[in-house]
């Protein structure tokens, strides 16, 4: 494509957050959280903030803060999931298509594919941003930096609003259906290479090794984690949005209640940095780590106990990990030195089928919005997308249609 600018013609003010804060206690910020009357009323943050009165029975954080009420423990909380054998199911012996990704920045620590619950994909090309519609098979730019690379993205849940974070140390906040800017943060004194949406709230990592949590409703505020001391590569919030597992380079993994900002388990036994990180959904006090080359290890967490409770060697790099959310299964994915998709039994940790199909590493993976497909993203330039989940076999409809200036080739193979 033409080297063009399309850059977004954004007209919302920017509204940059405060770099640091003197006081590291939490009471002073809970009771300005509580008292705060500006839940509402955040400049270019339009997208159905709650009124006050909604906030204590609705918003996880704002309970969480005023520390009068506990969270379920995990030893509490009761799924009644039934994951019925599937009957007749077929392995894809390779991925369903391919696109080509040119320009993708091969760097195991940056995360740079995510999919909305609106089934649109967001792909960071080097210093582009990419979506693809699912729906459609339309791919159009979305915004285009002219000198940063774009390190990290991440939707906000209901798929409208986009996370941006760039290795200029920005987070930029984009309104998709408005095509506008609503906010840049600058908290961060490194490139922001992770990124996870809570509600409204906005987890961030960088290589400053500083986790902080952005409040978006409200101006200048933010809560910062500091147990790690290296790039932060990883963040999963579990599914009731009141833990959050991080994991940084220092082959360090943390796991943090939203009322305290130390972390309640830290956990030293991966050997390399740790970005793979997946909440299990059929048993929530589960989390499942993946470490990298040195490693290769995948490990799974009891974050009721604080122990490990499984581990094996995958024989290559983690990058990625997929909870099945329809049979007790986990996919992994891989770059040194193998570069495959591995299935395993959950309970067991034993290998169900290897799927391979890049030529190098893969970097990245995420789940569309029902759970049934994969995309995952190498470092030979490719997003793959794989039917491994679903058990029926569906025929596929492949028609791209390409918007003017689109920058991921069409490349069916």
């Amino acid at each position: 494509m033409n080297k063009q600018d399309h850059s977004l013609g954004f007209h919302t003010p920017k509204q940059p957050l405060c770099k640091a804060t003197s006081n590291p206690m939490l009471s002073n910020k809970q009771n300005r959280y509580i008292n705060s009357l500006k839940l509402e009323c955040v400049p270019g943050f339009d997208l159905g903030t709650p009124h006050k009165s909604e906030t204590s029975e609705n918003c996880q954080i704002y309970k969480a803060l005023k520390l009068q009420e506990s969270y379920p423990s995990f030893n509490s909380i009761s799924l009644n999931i039934n994951y019925d054998q599937q009957v007749n199911r077929s392995f894809p012996t390779q991925a369903e298509k391919i696109l080509d990704a040119p320009d993708i920045v091969d760097d195991y620590y940056l995360n740079l594919i995510s999919w909305s619950d609106k089934n649109i994909l967001a792909v960071a090309l080097r210093n582009r941003l990419y979506l693809w519609n699912g729906n459609t098979n339309y791919v159009d730019i979305l915004s285009e930096y002219r000198n940063d690379i774009i390190t990290s993205v991440s939707w906000m849940q209901g798929g409208r609003c986009l996370a941006i974070g760039d290795s200029a140390h920005n987070i930029k906040l984009i309104d998709v259906e408005k095509n506008s800017e609503i906010r840049t943060i600058q908290a961060h004194s490194d490139r922001v290479s992770s990124l996870a949406w809570n509600g409204y709230v906005l987890s961030s990592g960088s290589r400053d090794s500083l986790i902080i949590n952005h409040d978006l409703r409200i101006q200048n505020y933010f809560v910062k984690y500091t147990s790690h001391n290296q790039e932060i590569c990883g963040l999963k919030w579990n599914t009731e949005n009141n833990y959050l597992a991080s994991g940084a380079n220092d082959n360090k993994i943390c796991i943090w209640d939203l009322s305290s900002t130390m972390p309640i388990y830290e956990f030293k036994e991966h050997k390399a940095a740790v970005k793979a990180l997946a909440w299990c959904p059929w048993k929530r006090n589960l989390l499942a780590s993946g470490g990298g080359s040195i490693d290769k290890m995948i490990k799974m967490w009891d974050c009721t106990l604080g122990n490990c409770v499984s581990s094996v060697d995958t024989g290559s790099q983690v990058s990625a990990l997929e909870w099945n959310r329809y049979d007790k299964e986990i996919l992994s994915a891989h770059g040194y030195t193998q570069n495959q998709l591995t299935l395993w039994k959950a309970d067991e940790m034993t290998k169900i089928m290897d799927f391979n199909g890049h030529t190098a590493r893969i970097l990245n993976m995420s789940a569309n919005p029902d759970g049934t497909q994969v995309v995952t993203a190498g470092a030979d330039e490719t997003l793959r997308f794989w039917n491994i989940f679903n058990s029926m076999d569906k025929p596929s409809e492949k028609i791209c249609r390409w918007s003017p200036g689109s920058g991921i080739n069409a490349g069916y193979r």
